[in-house]
C-alpha cells in the first residue's frame, strides 16, 4: 500500500506549532528570569517553567505533523480548543487581537476535522 502523503495545511499547521512552541518556550524562560530578577522568584521558576513545558508540546505537535504521530490529532485538538477558551476570555482586553486568534484556531480546529487530515493522523 502506497504511504498518504502529507496534507499541505498539516505542514502549515506543523510550521506554526514549532514557531509558537519555540516563541512560548523562549518567552517562558526569559520572562521567569525577568519576574526572578525583580523579586519574584518562586513565581517567575513556575511561570517560566509551565511556559517553557508548554512550549515543548507545541514544539512536539509541530513535529508531529511532520511524522503523522497519531497523539498529535487529539492534542492538537485539546490545545486547540484551550486556545479559543483563552481568547474569548482575553476579548475584553485586547480585541483586535483576540479576534485574529479566536479566527485562526477556530480554522485549525476546523481542518483538524477534515477527513484527509485525520487518515494523516490515524484517526478513525
Amino acid at each position: 500500500m502506497a504511504e498518504q502523503a502529507r496534507p499541505l495545511g498539516v505542514t502549515i499547521i506543523g510550521i506554526l506549532w514549532i514557531l509558537a512552541g519555540l516563541l512560548t518556550a523562549i518567552g517562558g524562560g526569559v520572562g521567569g528570569a525577568a519576574l526572578a530578577i525583580i523579586g519574584l522568584g518562586a513565581l517567575g521558576a513556575m511561570v517560566g517553567v509551565v511556559l517553557v513545558i508548554i512550549g515543548l508540546v507545541f514544539i512536539a505537535l509541530g513535529i508531529g505533523c511532520f511524522k503523522g504521530w497519531p497523539w498529535v490529532w487529539p492534542v492538537g485538538v485539546i490545545f486547540t480548543v484551550i486556545g479559543i477558551i483563552i481568547n474569548l476570555l482575553s476579548i475584553l482586553s485586547n480585541t483586535a487581537s483576540a479576534v485574529i486568534g479566536i479566527i485562526i484556531d477556530v480554522i485549525i480546529l476546523w481542518y483538524l476535522f477534515q477527513p484527509p487530515v485525520k487518515a494523516w493522523f490515524k484517526q478513525t
